[in-house]
């Protein structure tokens, strides 16, 4: 199957995913099992949350990472908050800032997650192979940051108006 009607497949998905599930946590944990599953040079794929201040990580599939917080500006995933940036790195070796998480990784791309202009979180996946995303993969990533900060979103407004006694 050609790559971009792959990243369709999982889009429809993923968006699948996101009007059956009600548990944010499970969400996220199936976005990361469908992109981890279908995509083998995906090596380590998660998300982190900003949480006072701070990218705490939430669910993930791959090596164990020591990175469980990471300030913003640190490393990849703190750089890309604070540039309010998506970042793709083909060579993590010739990266001043890079945070190791595993020996075997080569690459990195992390596409933050937006309500409005406020960074609320993002995805970050690392290859094993060199230069493993183009930009077939970035507008794929971004897609699906847009399809969980709906999720997000959506659920608060929810719990906003349980919390108040209001029904759907």
């Amino acid at each position: 199957m050609e790559k971009k009607e792959l990243f369709k497949r999982l889009l429809s998905m993923i968006e699948k995913s996101s009007s059956e599930i009600d548990d944010l946590n499970y969400f996220y944990h199936e976005v990361v099992k469908i992109l981890d599953s279908n995509l083998s040079y995906y090596n380590w794929t998660g998300f982190y949350f900003m949480e006072d201040g701070m990218l705490k990580l939430g669910p993930y599939i791959g090596r164990p990472t020591e990175h469980v917080k990471i300030n913003v500006g640190q490393g990849i995933c703190g750089r890309a908050v604070a540039e309010n940036a998506t970042i793709v790195v083909d060579d993590v070796t010739k990266e001043d800032n890079y945070l190791a998480c595993s020996i075997e990784t080569k690459s990195e791309i992390v596409v933050p997650i937006r309500i409005g202009d406020e960074i609320i979180g993002e995805i970050d996946i690392d290859s094993d192979e060199k230069a493993a995303f183009d930009d077939d993969d970035r507008a794929f990533l971004e897609a699906v940051a847009e399809i969980v900060s709906k999720k997000i979103k959506n659920d608060h407004i929810i719990s906003k108006k349980t919390e108040k006694g209001e029904t759907t």
